[in-house]
């Protein structure tokens, strides 16, 4: 739709282009010097201007120079470029032997042509690959038999691209995710019906084995369908969140005692530590005692203004994360703190197991990645819940980032701007 738009209104500027070159070449003919009408040639060019200023691409008019007359906004915005185009050559802007190889072919071929390039270009004082679909075709102007300029389209394709690309990965990746435990309970359905049945210890051990897989299915096809919430909600803004003012501090403590068997298996302490009070949660007796002060900032110092279903499943997501992931040696603390100033409540998930390597460190929160381990072969989650947990953060305004020493300490931070802050939180 957009595509066709776009190739409307460049048709119609082509012949407002048209136009004001025919009557330029008329009152040449007619020997009226054209300034004596050139109200009214300005206000054609400003209407023509308008309109490619109104294209949502980058447009440029080049003659046949290799000059540039004419370069709308999107132009600069894209190159990242506030100096003058006007009069300069093409190659000052465009610095890819490709494109203008290509400009040059559409130039003599005299007929329009697309293609797709990968360049390079400043963001954010660093280069990145940008996807760029680039159109050209030869356009008259002022009242010339044959083709005298060059009109070309820039599309930045790059977010659609991204996108495509996160899809292939996400249906390849879940579709491996699903199929190896599909294929252990079909491979124990064939044993039981070639004779097993026949035998009580052999077949109560498939069915719990198939028991234990087919719950990881419907947590793959559960978490799957959390990202896809959240991507939703992404898309319509944060409308579909069901805000209000919980306890951070009740929430992560019915997260625990939710996973105070691992804890116990785990040999594992976790501690809560907020404005108010020290928490420490044993695994032998799975309670809480108050252990210190550690200031006072109000009775609300702990809480937070979102949705408490999704704050549940970071909380969850990020401790069980970090009980699963460690040895139980009886060694593992996991310590939770809420800490405050006027413009953010930071949240920290801090444990000091063995550690996430640095290269991997950029990629833990892509869906279904997993960071290689000694002991991984134990460990079997789905490899969403950390895309979850920034999902979920992200929806609320809020950012996570993470820190590791092999070794020594894992520490998730999250950083949520406070209501006062920008006027509203999340």
């Amino acid at each position: 739709m957009f595509t066709s738009l776009t190739a409307v209104l460049l048709t119609l500027c082509v012949l407002l282009a048209a136009l004001a070159g025919w009557l330029i070449w008329r009152l040449h003919q007619a020997g009226i010097p054209w300034t004596d009408s050139s109200p009214a040639l300005r206000q054609r060019n400003d209407v023509l201007e308008s309109v490619l200023e109104g294209l949502g691409d980058s447009c440029l008019l080049v003659n046949q120079k290799q000059e540039i007359v004419f370069a709308n906004h999107e132009t600069h915005d894209l190159f990242h470029t506030s100096r003058k185009l006007h009069g300069h050559p093409l190659g000052d802007l465009i610095h890819d032997a490709g494109i203008l190889s290509f400009l040059s072919r559409v130039a003599l071929g005299n007929r329009w042509q697309e293609e797709e390039f990968r360049l390079g270009l400043d963001r954010d004082g660093g280069m990145q690959d940008r996807h760029l679909v680039v159109s050209a075709a030869p356009v008259r102007l002022f009242g010339q038999d044959k083709p005298d300029h060059l009109r070309v389209v820039i599309r930045d394709e790059t977010d659609r691209h991204e996108t495509e690309q996160i899809r292939k990965d996400f249906v390849a990746n879940a579709s491996h995710e699903l199929r190896t435990p599909l294929s252990i309970i079909n491979g124990y359905l064939e044993n039981l019906l070639d004779g097993m049945i026949d035998e009580p210890a052999m077949m109560r051990k498939s069915l719990q084995t198939m028991q234990k897989h087919g719950q990881r299915i419907a947590r793959i096809v559960e978490d799957m369908l959390t990202l896809s919430k959240f991507e939703s909600a992404s898309e319509s803004g944060a409308s579909r969140l069901r805000h209000s003012l919980f306890s951070c501090r009740e929430c992560v403590e019915d997260v625990v005692d939710r996973l105070a068997p691992l804890i116990e298996e785990k040999k594992a302490k976790v501690e809560l530590v907020f404005p108010a009070a020290t928490v420490a949660r044993d695994s032998s007796t799975g309670t809480g005692t108050a252990i210190s002060g550690s200031g006072s900032a109000g009775i609300n110092s702990d809480e937070l203004a979102g949705d408490r279903f999704y704050w549940d499943q970071v909380f969850f997501n990020l401790i069980e994360n970090a009980l699963k992931e460690n040895l139980a040696d009886g060694r593992l603390v996991i310590t939770v703190s809420l800490t405050r100033t006027p413009q953010e409540a930071v949240i920290r998930i801090r444990d000091n197991g063995v550690g996430i390597p640095r290269a991997d460190l950029p990629f833990i929160f892509k869906r279904f990645y997993r960071v290689a381990k000694h002991h991984s072969q134990q460990i079997k989650g789905t490899g969403l819940g950390l895309s979850i947990v920034r999902r979920a953060i992200e929806a609320h305004g809020g950012s996570i980032g993470v820190e590791s020493t092999l070794g020594v300490e894992t520490i998730f931070t999250i950083r949520l701007p406070e209501p006062d802050a920008d006027g509203a939180a999340g």
